[in-house]
């Protein structure tokens, strides 16, 4: 008979992967949705002057770059540091910088955790002036006409329904040999395999974030697949092998 403690971790292990059912930041990509685009134009280039223009960009309205929040400082340092685009005649001064926002579930992200848009309105463009006096016009966001169809709500569903048929069935079959009052009881490798699984569901979107692995497009399936197996297979051990007593702790 196994002890009240290894009893307790195992019906602690079930718990741990019901609540990663239900804890959006588990088995989620890193970042959310599309990436936004953010670029910086130099008063002195083609692309402010054709940028300013278009958008009746008021001149005098600028803001200054001690007022940008430190993560709207950031973007703007790093898009300053991109190389120029190239135009018709050569470089039009643009430079593009990706912006990539973390999913807000999560509690660390290398990237930014919202849009460094430096507008007090949320306007696209903005007119920043740099430490040395020069000044920028900044734009944030898609272009007109690239609205981007909103998936977030979509991969929401496809998150939870795939920790639903990987988590939920384990969760239970824990939680089932934990209480039943017949053998068999939770055993090693079981118990093992749920915390390992638990472990694995929440480092998920840190693993992608902070690695260069590139996952096939079957990983979540082979991941449901090795799941139901290590189910299946304890429950055919517990069928043919008879259970040996264990004192109890």
């Amino acid at each position: 008979m196994k002890s009240r403690t290894f009893l307790a971790i195992s019906f602690v292990v079930a718990v741990l992967l019901t609540g990663a059912i239900f804890y959006p930041g588990a088995l989620t990509e890193p970042y959310s949705g599309d990436s936004e685009s953010y670029s910086i134009a130099h008063e002195s280039t083609e692309a402010f002057n054709e940028t300013a223009s278009q958008e009746n960009s008021n001149t005098e309205s600028v803001t200054s770059i001690e007022e940008l929040s430190e993560i709207q400082q950031k973007a703007f340092r790093e898009a300053k540091d991109q190389p120029q685009e190239e135009g018709r005649y050569g470089p039009s001064g643009e430079r593009d910088l990706e912006i990539r926002v973390c999913d807000s579930t999560l509690i660390f992200c290398d990237e930014y955790n919202e849009v460094p848009n430096p507008s007090s309105d949320d306007s696209r463009y903005t007119l920043v002036e740099d430490s040395n006096g020069e000044t920028y016009i900044v734009q944030v966001g898609q272009p007109a006409g690239g609205a981007t169809w909103d998936t977030d709500g979509l991969d929401m569903i496809f998150e939870t329904v795939i920790k639903l048929l990987i988590l939920g069935p384990y969760a239970l079959f824990l939680i089932y040999r934990v209480w039943t009052v017949t053998p068999p009881e939770p055993t090693d490798t079981m118990v093992g395999y749920g915390a390992v699984l638990f472990a694995a569901v929440v480092a998920y979107p840190y693993l992608l974030m902070l690695t260069e692995i590139s996952l096939p497009s079957w990983h979540l399936p082979a991941f449901a697949v090795i799941t139901w197996s290590v189910i299946v297979a304890e429950r055919w051990r517990s069928r043919t092998k008879p259970k040996s007593s264990h004192a109890s702790d």
